[in-house]
């Protein structure tokens, strides 16, 4: 746990304490489905996650140890629940084909309708058609603020790895742009 602050909302939330859980929804909920918006590309998808993130996080505090930060710790529920709503579409998907029926159309994001410029909307573009492997650290690193180490528990991987996995991220996101800027 970073600081005396963040030990006291968590000791405050352990007590049930309702100013505690606000404070941290307040603190914190932006940041959850932000990450999320960029990793599902869905806003009503995100929200929902967001949601349940909040929910597992309430449901699991008992088992929060205090060793990494409040934020870290919810971005980590945040993957683990995108994940497994990847797995879930990907069985939801595979029973509409076998019915023969096509899947309803994804619903645009208000983030992506207000970009204001058309190099924002261009490098929105290219991070949102990376694979997710390579948007999740990209997103925690450089929109969410997230340290490597920081990413590392979100990530679940040694901290060398996560500076790796951001290094080959960077440079596919390089290339993607510099693809489009060729082709245009």
């Amino acid at each position: 746990m970073r600081d005396r602050a963040e030990r006291q909302i968590l000791s405050a939330l352990r007590e049930g304490r309702r100013e505690a859980y606000e404070a941290v929804v307040d603190t914190h909920y932006g940041s959850v489905y932000r990450f999320l918006l960029f990793l599902t590309r869905e806003a009503s998808l995100a929200e929902d996650l967001t949601q349940e993130v909040f929910a597992a996080a309430w449901g699991s505090l008992d088992r929060f140890e205090g060793r990494g930060s409040i934020k870290t710790w919810l971005h980590r529920i945040a993957y683990n629940r995108f994940v497994d709503a990847q797995r879930q579409q990907g069985r939801h998907a595979a029973r509409v084909e076998k019915l023969g029926q096509q899947p309803a159309e994804a619903v645009r994001d208000p983030v992506s309708e207000s970009m204001a410029t058309e190099d924002t909307a261009r490098l929105r573009k290219a991070l949102e058609e990376l694979a997710v492997e390579d948007r999740a650290p990209l997103v925690l690193h450089y929109i969410e603020g997230l340290s490597y180490r920081e990413m590392a528990g979100v990530l679940d991987q040694p901290s060398g790895t996560v500076k790796w996995l951001t290094r080959r991220a960077l440079t596919r996101l390089r290339h993607q742009l510099t693809e489009r800027s060729n082709h245009e």
